[in-house]
């Protein structure tokens, strides 16, 4: 049997005589065939089709490359990263390692960051106009809290229960007690 690749080859590259049952040799023989049906440039056109109409970019702590106002001039190089993910969101052509190409134009860009010290007014203009949706969220009220502790079906306090019962050891929580 000689099979497409490296299996019944040795180190020069030279057919050898491989062994195998008659089960193990049937699997051989049948994974050697599929392979030879996949076709890798096909499949590498279509995850970049994919990438390009369907891709995702998430950047997380977007913040962090915001400098306040008052702090501008001791760090400029927030500023030359936001200059730098400019064309990527606009849209241009990104060279991967090995040498695949693939555009930007239709990439959804999601950008997220707590802007604790900073204000996303903060950023350059252009980068605010290429993120024009912000979501802003409040602080958690004391009864988010409690729906986080209580609704989920595998919430907090009943996984905190089921592990002690594995120990021999009930626990129970008084209303009150979830509330405080």
């Amino acid at each position: 049997i000689i099979f497409s690749d490296h299996k019944g080859k040795d180190e020069k590259g030279k057919t050898k005589k491989l062994t195998a049952k008659i089960k193990e040799a049937m699997q051989l023989i049948i994974n050697d065939e599929l392979e030879k049906l996949i076709d890798s440039k096909q499949i590498q056109l279509d995850a970049v089709k994919l990438a390009e109409n369907h891709g995702v970019v998430f950047i997380d702590e977007i913040d962090k490359v915001v400098a306040p106002k008052k702090n501008r001039s001791a760090d400029t190089s927030g500023e030359g990263v936001q200059q730098d993910l400019l064309p990527l969101i606009e849209g241009c052509v990104v060279t991967l390692k090995d040498g695949t190409t693939i555009k930007t134009d239709n990439v959804l860009f999601i950008c997220s960051g707590a802007f604790h010290i900073a204000k996303p007014s903060e950023m350059i203009a252009e980068l605010q106009g290429r993120l024009p949706v912000r979501v802003e969220l409040s602080d958690l009220t004391e009864n988010d809290f409690y729906r986080i502790l209580t609704e989920p079906a595998f919430n907090q306090i009943k996984q905190n229960q089921e592990l002690l019962k594995t120990e021999g050891v009930g626990l129970n929580f008084t209303e009150d007690a979830i509330r405080r």
